[in-house]
């Protein structure tokens, strides 16, 4: 399968393909990706998707009703 995939959803968004394979085939976001990775396994992500409100990881259920609420919550500690 290779990368064929990713070419694919690069194709899709509009994206130089050419220089996208060329950025793949140098690895050359590769310690960024690897630092993204670190940084959710420290913030206790364990799956995908995860998500997190003003910095604090949500585990609620994934409902709009309750998404909204934990927004509406963390925007008032904010100020």
């Amino acid at each position: 399968m290779g990368n064929a995939y990713l070419a694919e959803y690069a194709n899709n968004l509009g994206l130089d393909i050419s220089q996208f394979l060329q950025d793949i085939c140098k690895k050359l976001h590769i310690n960024r990706i690897n630092k993204d990775i670190e940084s959710g396994l420290q913030s206790g992500v364990a799956a995908t998707p995860a998500l997190f409100i003003n910095g604090i990881r949500y585990s609620g259920r994934w409902k709009i009703e309750q998404l909204i609420a934990a927004i509406v919550t963390a925007n008032h500690s904010v100020f």
